[in-house]
């Protein structure tokens, strides 16, 4: 069966890197004003209490949101319904009752007195705490819909109308002349991640084949928690890798104005990050089915077209970080510039050097090099554990910003190096 419309990038949908970015600039438009409104401290409570939120959504699903996109283009390309049914009533009930936990458990983590924060970031983060069984339906629905074929439609709604609302109600509070919180801030997001879900809900009815609706769900949750396992290990990993940086100087008491220039480079550096995040799922979703049919040629082709529109694509990035990075960190506060530049500098190669090579650590996992994936991502933890240790008093938001990227390239780099030489073995066989 010849690759149809859905699975490839075509001219006539709404490119993803495009929605992509757009969607990370209306994220990026609401840390500024929220960066603008709140006072130094506030912004630093609203950063922390974002970062925990995005770790506990990134492990809520403990995987089974990734391997939707190894799993249902398969059964969907044997016309397994039975198959494709239960996969998706076994990862809705897994990822509704670990979000319950851990939105619990940060609750009383926020409210329990001997925790590691400041009294005024305890309400937002037990207030984001709140919203990670929502935040983490929404993440499965993103991944899910793009297995679907729905991927324009998926990464709209998680990219575009779930920041654009919470950018409304923080719109809304200022014209109301609302004294805005940290708390109030991270409230802004509720309203936000119930829409996505309700959004999502509908296009995921609209896109299940009429005989995946009438088909008998069959169970194989055994076989799929082992399947799902290396892409939980990856993305939690990911999920401590990208966030940690904001934590430690948390935990390490760096100056407030240093974990808000931190936050501005890092959500600059974002940007690039997004065109990864955004295309590979698409990306992610061909090469399940070549892998499928046994297309490695396939696959060295879906690697160049990659890297045809991605290599320009991030030149221009790092040249405008390079040249306006201080332009662009004092449209948060003009203190971020000097605490911040360095740090924008550093991520943006990191970043880049990760976008490039992140394809490689999909494709090790599609292959079930389990060994090979918690290893490298077991290092690169480490290594940045170390490193914000030893750079973040000294250096504070550069030193954290080295650690994060000396480990993402490490990892990347790691990947890309095993990745390549699976495939020579399976090219000269």
């Amino acid at each position: 069966m010849p690759l149809g419309p859905s699975d490839q990038l075509e001219s006539r949908e709404p490119p993803l890197a495009l929605l992509a970015v757009l969607g990370q600039g209306i994220v990026y438009l609401s840390t500024v004003l929220l960066a603008r409104q709140l006072h130094v401290d506030g912004f630093d409570d609203y950063v922390v209490a974002s970062a925990v939120f995005m770790l506990m959504a990134t492990v809520a699903p403990l995987g089974s949101e990734k391997y939707a996109l190894r799993a249902l283009p398969v059964y969907f390309e044997r016309k397994d319904w039975a198959r494709a049914r239960g996969y998706l009533r076994f990862s809705l009930r897994r990822v509704t009752a670990v979000s319950l936990l851990l939105a619990a458990a940060g609750v009383a983590w926020a409210l329990w007195p001997g925790a590691t924060l400041t009294d005024s970031a305890r309400p937002s983060v037990a207030v984001a705490a709140l919203g990670v069984p929502v935040g983490a339906l929404v993440h499965f629905g993103l991944e899910a819909l793009t297995a679907l074929g729905r991927k324009v439609a998926a990464l709209a709604i998680f990219r575009v109308a779930v920041p654009a609302t919470a950018l409304a109600c923080i719109g809304l509070l200022l014209a109301l002349r609302v004294e805005l919180s940290a708390t109030l801030a991270v409230a802004c997001w509720g309203p936000a991640w119930l829409l996505g879900l309700v959004l999502m809900m509908l296009a995921g009815r609209r896109s299940l084949p009429l005989a995946l609706r009438h088909a008998v769900p069959l169970d194989e949750t055994p076989h799929w928690r082992v399947e799902s396992r290396p892409f939980f290990v990856y993305r939690m990993a990911l999920g401590l890798l990208g966030q940690s940086g904001l934590i430690a100087m948390a935990w390490l008491q760096a100056p407030a104005a240093a974990i808000g220039a931190y936050a501005a480079a890092a959500g600059t550096a974002g940007l690039a990050t997004v065109l990864a995040t955004a295309t590979n799922r698409a990306y992610g979703r061909r090469l399940s089915i070549l892998l499928e049919r046994g297309d490695h040629p396939g696959v060295l082709r879906l690697r160049r077209e990659r890297l045809r529109w991605l290599l320009p694509a991030l030149g221009l990035f790092l040249g405008i970080c390079f040249v306006f990075g201080r332009d662009i960190l004092e449209m948060f506060r003009p203190a971020f510039a000097d605490a911040g530049t360095t740090a924008l500098h550093i991520l943006a190669v990191g970043a880049s050097v990760s976008v490039l090579l992140s394809l490689a650590p999909t494709y090790l996992k599609y292959k079930r090099r389990k060994q090979a994936t918690y290893i490298t991502v077991a290092c690169a933890a480490l290594l940045q554990t170390l490193l914000l240790i030893l750079l973040v008093p000294p250096l504070s938001a550069t030193g954290a910003a080295t650690a994060h990227a000396v480990s993402m390239c490490g990892m990347y780099g790691a990947f890309a190096w095993l990745a390549q030489r699976e495939l020579k073995v399976v090219k000269a066989g």
